[in-house]
Parts: C-alpha cells; structure tokens; sequence
C-alpha cells in the first residue's frame, strides 16, 4: 500500500483576537498558544470542585498533574451555590476559594467555566428552579441578566484575588448554545463589569464554529453517545479516526440542531475531549482502555494544540438532593442521583485507570520530548470516502514542520468495527519540492501510534524510529529517549542512512551519543518521569513537593466486613432505582476502626442486577448504573456517616425484558437476575516511593 501526504504549510499570523483583558504570559496566533512567548500545549482536565469532597482537591489535582495535565477545568454549577434566590452557599465542598488556593499554591492553572448555563447533566443544566423557570433564560432578557449579574456578583468576591492572568486563565460563558451571539457578549461584558479577568474567554464551538474574535472557540468529542435514546450500540461514526475535523457531528445533539462546524483561521483548542462517558439509565456504553484514550489520540493527531477532557477526574453529586439530569426535570435521560464517576481517566476514588496511564505517556511526549510540537501543524490526506463503515483504507496524518522534522500518525481502530491489517504500508511525504520515503510497515487491526522521522537529537540525525516516543533527558554524557513500542511494529531506527535494530531491554540501544529505549505496552503503563528520573509504578502516583507518593490496593482482605441479605426497608427515592422488577435488600456491616485505620478501604462486589442504591440510615450516600458486573466503592468519604451507623442498606433491582429497565448495557447483564455478593474488602495503602 503506497501513500502519500503532500504538506503546503500556511502562514502563521498573529490574529485578530480579543480573547483576553489582562496582562499574561499567555497568547495565541492562529495556529498555536504560547506561554512566556514560548510554544505551549494547554492540556487540561475537567475535574468538578464540588463534586469532589474538599480533601482530596490537592490529592486529586497531583495526580492530574502526574498524568500530565498543567490546567484544571471546573463547571460552577449555579444550583450548587444559589439553590434558593439570595441564598448562596459557597462553603465546605462549594468553597470555589478554597479550591482555587489549592490550584495556586500547587501551580495548577484554572479554567472556570461560570456558565450561567453549563449542562454537565446537572439538574436543569445547572440553573436554580428559581431561573429555570424564567421565560428569558439563555437570553438577554433583563430579569433574568439581573439574576445573573447577582449571582457572578458573589462568585466574583470569592474568586477575585485569582483573575491575575496566572491562577484562572481562562473563562468559558453558556454551554451548548446555539442561540445569537450578542447574547454571549452582552454576559462577557457583564462579567468585564463586575471584574472578571482572563487570558482567554471561551465558548463551546458547536453548533457554531466560526471565529468569533472574542471567544476562543472550543471543540470536542466522544467515545460513545450515551445521550441518545436507541437501545442499540451506537453505528460507527469516525470518532476514533486520525482525521482533520475537530469537533464530532454527534455533539450536542441532545440540546441542538446541527448545522456545518467551520474553524477557520484559529488555533485548534478543545474542551470536551471524551476520554469516557457518563451513562444514563437508557444506555451503558462501556469504555474499555483504547475507548477511553482513542479519542484524545485523534483529535492530538490531528493538530489539537489545546487539550480539554472531559472529564479526567469522576466525582458525585452532593448528596442530600436531587441535582442529577433526568426524565422527571424534563430532561431526555435519567442519570444516577450520585454517581457522576464518567469511567473517567481518573475514578471518582482518585484511582488512575488503564487509558489514564496511556494518556500520560502522550502527555510525557508533549512535555518532555517535542514541547514544540504545537508549531506542526497537521496534514491530512482526502479520504475516498467518508463512510465511516469503510475500513478499505488507513486513517493517518502528518504533523511536521517546514524542515520535514515530524511524526506520522496511524489509526486503524473504531469502535465496533474490525479493521483489517494493512501490509507494506509505505508512506512519502512530499513538501517544499522535496520528499520523505518512510520505511514500510504493516498496520495490525486495533492500533494507535505515531513514530517520529526527521530528528535531530544532540547531533545524532534520525531518519526515523519505529516507536512511539515518551520522554528524554541527559544522563551522564548521554541523551536517554524513552519510547514505546508501536503495535504490531518491530522496533527499529535509521541513523543517517544505517539501518539500527532496537530491543525492548532495560538498557536500550546506544547510537552516537542517543540511547534508546523501547517499552512494551504492559510495561509502559506504570512508566513515570518525574524532574528528569524515570521509575515504574503499578499503583497511582503524584509529587507533593519533594516528595513522591504511590497509592495502591493491598492484596489481603481486611476482617470484620459482610454482607447479608435483610427485609424491605422503607427508604426514599425508589422511583429513582428506574425498574418494574421487585426489590432485593442487602446490609453490609463495616467495621468503622478498619476504614479510619488506613487512608481508604475499597469494597468491590459481583453486581448481577441493573441498578443499586446505598443508605446510611434513610440518607442515601451512593449509587451505581450498573455496566459490567461489578460494582465498588471506597468508604473513607463516608466516615461522617459510617460513625453514626455502621450498617449500610443497599437496594437493588433486576434489569427486565420490557418496560423502563429494558436498556441497552455493552457488557450483557442478565435478565431478571438481582444478586450482589461482596468479593472484596481491601485496604488502600499510600506509600512514599522517594523524595526529589
């Protein structure tokens, strides 16, 4: 298979942008941002301050920070601070102070997405009842702009000492709107007002994506649609594939119609990179390790200088109310009351799941091996077609520069569908009058990777590297490059001209003065580099300070917890549990001394049923949509309940042939099954692995 990819760069202009009004290290031209007059990749990961307990905001922020991320996004959920006109409540787990002395004091900068409307199936797409029902809303009518104004009046005097262009740099207004534009500058101009300060304002660029000179426009994408209402896996849709479109035709089709998105002349930033899905009662897509990191590989591919995923961290709702999305709001889906975990990169629990440790290792590149790779613009192919079912062709781009010093990307995965493996894959890359011949490589079905050719390491000139690279760093005399290995590809390099086989030993290869080392996949997941030192870790890691700490599960059950079947209890929300089928009770006995002893237990259970609930006496602290089998949940943030009442109550309710529990889950749960059985009682144990 011969192909070719032909680069004719553009100019890169400065641009007429009016996304800031304050001084900061920040900028933008139009095809790249840049921080101190540097290059820059923003790599940012949603993560809801209240959605998380305040006590593992730092924890929590490190471990983004370990996988990678250098920014923070956060909705400001206007019914989580004003449930009741006047009434504002911005303490405990709603302290947006708090939270953002944690992001200042760590170096973490802030996206504040303020609203007023934010979505993030938030009850009423976070607006209070008391603007819910409001003829005007989402619109420049002057009772509901004053709400508005008074409620960013508050939120301005708690937030106020971080708009210093360093902490919050970015403010995004409104979500997911369609409507006229002047409606989005009369609430920036609001916001100047009252005193709001940023680098860069924002709007989500869909339906809408022109360049608007005041708003940074922003795109996304997911791994699955689980807002649809089908009861059936979702047809392929190239969501997944290394291509030049920035923001997936699916997105916002739950709360817009959807015209043509144009980006012209603006750099390519995202704020709904998918790396998971939040399920709903109707749909359960399960988002396995290629799901969860796929999405962020394309749309990187693709020249995403600015990357938002949505979300990086999972969280829960403030118990104690109903502020999930659901049919009953006059929304098109039920969510969970609690449960907001998304299978995101980062757990609710603040564990890093499998495509987070992928992640990372495409953020190590960003960071550690090319932080210029931001001024390569992307160079597509024209496919023969658009069909997503067609899998007759590879999907791959380039991402080089004027010197022909670049990478080359190639996707052959998509979500319920079988690629074949493409043989003696041979790319040229014409630019300039001139042309690159890559060696030839064949592409096994399922892979994502990118190789770099063209590279100039200290004097030592690569014409290619048959793996994927990760980080590098002087050691000795030496420049060690880390690298893993691409699928199905046999390591290999070519150092002006010669032709060098690589293994995947400890000790690499040494050429010249570069020595490189290729990892395999399994290996690479635990890879971490931190200041310079790479070391491997199977648990999670994150640097406080000086000092670097892992987080894993012991292997020993711990004594004293069970579960046990019990009568029907009276408790509230049953009309929440979403099925026709007939309750079954369990109670779990927890032996409190054990969860205050370490810094976290987990439980985990066989779940054969389709949804569960978990009291605390008649409050209810936890839920779960079932997706695969098992549920779990960690106890140290229940303490406060756990003391008064040491026995938890969980209903649950079988999944049925008809009715409202007649859903579509990606991984089978049985029919009119409703078994839980506790598998697991483990200690979660923090260890310091060495200090910096």
């Amino acid at each position: 298979m011969d192909i070719t990819v032909n680069a004719s760069p553009q100019p890169v202009r400065e641009g007429d942008f009016r996304y800031s009004n304050v001084e900061s290290e920040y900028g933008a031209n139009t095809l790249y941002f840049t921080r101190g007059g540097r290059p820059y990749v923003v790599i940012a990961g949603e993560l809801h301050f209240s959605r998380v307990p305040a006590r593992r905001w730092r924890e929590t922020l490190l471990k983004m920070r370990e996988c990678g991320l250098n920014t923070v996004s956060t909705y400001v959920f206007w019914n989580h601070h004003e449930p009741y006109r006047g009434a504002f409540d911005f303490s405990g787990d709603r302290d947006i102070t708090a939270f953002l002395t944690v992001c200042r004091d760590i170096g973490m900068a802030c996206v504040l997405r303020i609203g007023p409307w934010c979505h993030g199936e938030a009850l009423w797409g976070g607006f209070p009842g008391f603007v819910e029902r409001m003829k005007g809303k989402r619109s420049d009518d002057g009772e509901y702009l004053k709400a508005v104004r008074d409620y960013w009046v508050q939120l301005y005097e708690r937030t106020a000492r971080f708009m210093d262009g360093e902490t919050v740099i970015a403010i995004q207004l409104e979500n997911e709107y369609g409507g006229p534009i002047d409606h989005l500058r009369t609430l920036r101009r609001i916001a100047e007002e009252i005193g709001f300060r940023a680098p860069f304002f924002t709007m989500t660029a869909w339906p809408d994506g022109h360049a608007y000179p005041d708003f940074l426009p922003m795109t996304g994408g997911y791994p699955d649609a689980p807002w649809e209402n089908r009861k059936a896996p979702m047809e392929p849709n190239n969501r997944f594939a290394v291509a030049s479109a920035r923001t997936d035709a699916e997105m916002g089709i739950d709360a817009l119609d959807d015209p043509p998105h144009t980006y012209d002349g603006v750099p390519f930033a995202s704020c709904e990179t998918g790396p998971g899905n939040q399920v709903t009662q109707l749909r359960r897509p399960y988002i396995g390790e290629k799901d969860g990191w796929g999405v962020g590989f394309a749309k990187f591919a693709a020249g995403a200088n600015w990357l938002g995923y949505y979300m990086f961290c999972g969280g829960a709702n403030p118990p104690g109310s109903l502020l999930q999305e659901s049919r009953a709001s006059g929304y098109g889906n039920d969510y969970p009351i609690i449960d907001y975990d998304f299978q995101a990169p980062i757990s609710r629990w603040g564990v890093c799941r499998p495509h987070g440790d992928r992640l990372r290792l495409m953020h190590l590149f960003i960071n550690e091996f090319d932080p210029d790779i931001c001024r390569k613009p992307t160079y597509c192919p024209k496919w023969p077609t658009a069909d997503p079912h067609d899998v007759s062709f590879l999907r791959y781009c380039v991402r080089m520069d004027e010197n022909g010093s670049g990478y080359f990307f190639a996707g052959s995965y998509e979500k319920g569908l079988e690629y074949p493996e493409f043989r003696d894959v041979r790319v040229t890359v014409r630019f300039g009058g001139k042309k690159i011949v890559l060696p030839a490589i064949d592409v096994v079905p399922g892979a994502m990777f990118f190789y770099p050719f063209g590279l100039d390491i200290d004097g030592v000139r690569f014409d290619y590297v048959l793996a994927q690279p990760v980080a590098k760093t002087r050691r000795g005399d030496e420049t060690v490059c880390y690298f893993v290995r691409c699928e199905g590809i046999e390591p290999v390099c070519s150092a002006d001209g010669r032709e060098i086989p690589l293994d995947l030993s400890d000790e690499g290869v040494l050429v010249g003065g570069v020595r490189l080392i290729v990892m395999d996949h399994e290996k690479a997941r635990g890879f971490h580099f931190i200041d310079g030192r790479a070391f491997f870790s199977d648990g999670t890691v994150w640097r406080d300070g000086t000092d670097v700490f892992c987080e894993k599960e012991e292997e020993a059950d711990l004594p004293g917890f069970a579960l046990s079947r019990c009568e029907k209890k009276d408790l509230p929300y049953d009309e929440y549990l979403l099925s026709e089928g007939e309750r079954a009770y369990y109670e779990l006995s927890v032996p409190v001394g054990e969860v205050e002893r370490h810094p976290d237990v987990r439980v985990a259970f066989a779940f054969g049923g389709l949804n569960l609930q978990v009291f605390c006496g008649d409050t209810l602290i936890n839920d779960c949509f079932n997706i695969d089998g098992t549920f779990e949940m960690r106890l140290r943030d229940f303490l406060p309940f756990l003391r008064t009442d040491p026995k938890l109550t969980i209903r649950t309710v079988p999944r049925t042939r008809t009715g409202v529990s007649d859903v579509y889950i990606e991984k089978p749960v049985p029919y009119g099954k409703n078994s839980l059985a506790l598998t697991s009682a483990r200690a979660v144990g923090v260890t310091k692995l060495f200090e910096i």
